[in-house]
């Protein structure tokens, strides 16, 4: 068992009002950060090689009973989220027989991108997955590309205003459903939190901490951001001003209505009530027994 908890961080500016607070907490000397996309901390943390991470909450839901998620944490959107956006020559709904271009970066925006072109458009889409892409290139030579997070984000004031119609799939799910978007869960594996369960509750409060940290600190957020990413400091102020990182009930019951959809897709075999980690102690027991 390794002495200090392995802790994932999404590498995307999105995570930077829970992440950028955590160094400035006493827990961050106990634990091993490891940065990446959400790819590839759903796939290290699934192989047992992260403790607790943020994932996609597509891929939560394909590997529940591995893990517990950690309440009021999440990066989510009411509206239009900004960096889930499909760039096409066409317009949305007439993409049928069109090939899409979909970058392998996450798990969650695709699924929904196959969600709405089959249920609200009516028309199974034709996937192009790539990896080791360059945006712009990628969106000019395609029909249609979708792309995420800071890409999505560059990409938008790129092609603003050129003959690319821009489609942010969080405002295509509001407007059909009238509900939130959730994009990734923080979760801690079952194993490791039955037997370290002290270790998970401190690194949650501390991220708890993290987050409001950073929702009252959001100029050295956007700051931090502009470093990262070429854009203007009023872009990212409104783009953190569209995101949420609670996890609410009206959160919540979005992505149980995601998770719906996508078994109503084929995506999802089916999908059980969220766990949650809980801080009692003989809560903790009964459940690990329950779970054998």
């Amino acid at each position: 068992m390794p002495s200090r908890l392995r802790l994932g961080a999404i590498e995307f500016i999105n995570s930077l009002p829970i992440g950028l607070g955590f160094s400035r907490q006493p827990e961050a000397a106990e634990t091993e950060l490891f940065r990446a996309s959400p790819a590839v901390l759903n796939e290290k943390i699934l192989a047992g090689e992260l403790d607790l991470s943020p994932v996609s909450a597509l891929f939560y839901a394909e590997h529940q009973k591995e893990f517990l998620v950690l309440p009021d944490l999440s990066i989510s959107s009411e509206g239009a989220a900004q960096s889930v956006l499909l760039f096409s020559r066409a317009d949305f709904k007439n993409l049928k027989n069109h090939t899409i271009t979909v970058t392998m970066k996450g798990r969650t925006t695709p699924a929904l991108l196959e969600i709405l072109c089959r249920l609200r458009y009516g028309f199974k889409p034709d996937f192009r997955f790539v990896n080791g892409f360059s945006p712009a290139v990628t969106v000019k030579s395609s029909e249609a590309t979708l792309l995420i997070g800071d890409d999505a984000l560059v990409a938008r004031e790129e092609f603003t205003g050129t003959r690319y119609k821009i489609f942010d799939l969080a405002s295509e799910w509001r407007d059909w459903t009238g509900l939130p978007l959730v994009f990734a869960l923080w979760v801690a594996r079952k194993s490791y939190f039955y037997s370290n369960s002290d270790a998970v509750v401190a690194a949650h409060k501390a991220l708890i901490q993290s987050k409001k940290w950073g929702i009252e600190h959001l100029e050295e957020v956007v700051a931090a951001s502009a470093e990262k990413v070429n854009l203007s400091k009023e872009t990212l102020a409104s783009y953190f001003s569209g995101l949420s990182y609670d996890f609410n009930e009206n959160l919540k019951s979005g992505m149980e209505a995601y998770f719906q959809k996508a078994v109503e897709c084929g995506i999802l075999k089916g999908v059980n009530p969220v766990e949650f980690a809980v801080a009692d102690k003989a809560e903790i027991a009964a459940t690990a027994e329950a779970s054998g």
